[in-house]
Order: structure tokens, then C-alpha cells, then sequence
């Protein structure tokens, strides 16, 4: 595992398509729920939480497969990555 690539999300891509899909409209519903709420903390938290949810969607890395050694993208695809 390289540190500098986990900070830069410079490593391969580890979030297949269904993966994909699936948090990007988990993603959106979150940050819709928050601004549904409105005031308050927990809005904030849960709009912060659609967001990071929503990014790794848009980005298709996750940092915590990363660290896991883990990828839901296909076998031989952009997912295949050489984790140090």
C-alpha cells in the first residue's frame, strides 16, 4: 500500500459498475435527505456522508477497499491494481 497514492486517490480504479450505480444513488439520497432535514448537526453529517458516498461513485475508488486489498471491478479490467 502506498500512502501518497491513498492521500492523491491516484491508485487504480476498485469500484466496479453495480458498485457504481448503487452508491451514487445512495449517495444523492443521503445528501437529499439531508437537505430534507435541514437544520441541525445531524444534516450536516448525513450530507457530508452522501457526498464522500457520492465522490467514490463519480471517482470509482474507495479508499477503504484500498486499504482492504479489495475491488469490486472486473477481473483483468482497470481494477486489477498492483497494490504494493
Amino acid at each position: 500500500m502506498d500512502i501518497k497514492k491513498l492521500v492523491t486517490l491516484t491508485f487504480d480504479k476498485n469500484v466496479g459498475t453495480a458498485d457504481r450505480a448503487l452508491r451514487l444513488a445512495s449517495g444523492l439520497a443521503l445528501v437529499g435527505a439531508a437537505w430534507w432535514l435541514r437544520p441541525g448537526a445531524g444534516s450536516w453529517a448525513l450530507g457530508l456522508l452522501g457526498l464522500m458516498w457520492t465522490a467514490t461513485g463519480v471517482l470509482s475508488r474507495c479508499s477503504i477497499y484500498y486499504l482492504l486489498g479489495r475491488s469490486t471491478c472486473p477481473a483483468g479490467g482497470s481494477g486489477s491494481s498492483d497494490r504494493d
